[in-house]
């Protein structure tokens, strides 16, 4: 990983955010074609721009926060929904296919997968 990711990878979650909102608008603001492609998006799906601004800064957000996802040695709290089904999958002897699909935070889905249940059952692979 590159220095840049380990050093982001320690700041705090609130701070990464902050960091990111500026430059999710840095972004917007100097790239004519992110900007493009953001504002057609927006119209395709019946909304102006006054309604979907706060997205810029989300959108930044969410970039800033991987490197502290991605390599921060503590599991953020969650909660696992259906965990009981998995374990019965495996107790049965089968393999298990985890759909993440790009709602929320797929990357962290994935990780939490595999804090869980990778000691007893072996390595994750995920897909993209």
């Amino acid at each position: 990983m590159p220095p840049a990711f380990r050093f982001f990878a320690r700041w705090p979650l609130p701070a990464l955010h902050a960091l990111g909102a500026v430059l999710g608008w840095i972004a917007f603001l100097a790239s004519p074609t992110y900007r493009r492609r953001f504002l057609a998006n927006a119209a395709l799906a019946g909304y102006p721009f006054a309604r979907v601004r706060s997205a810029v800064a989300h959108a930044g957000r969410m970039a800033a926060e991987l490197p502290r996802l991605w390599l921060h040695p503590e599991a953020p709290p969650c909660r696992v929904e259906g965990a009981e089904c998995v374990e019965r999958a495996w107790a049965a002897g089968r393999g298990i296919v985890f759909l993440t699909p790009h709602i929320g935070c797929f990357e962290l889905s994935v990780q939490i997968a595999a804090r869980r249940w990778a000691e007893q059952h072996g390595p994750v692979t995920v897909l993209y």
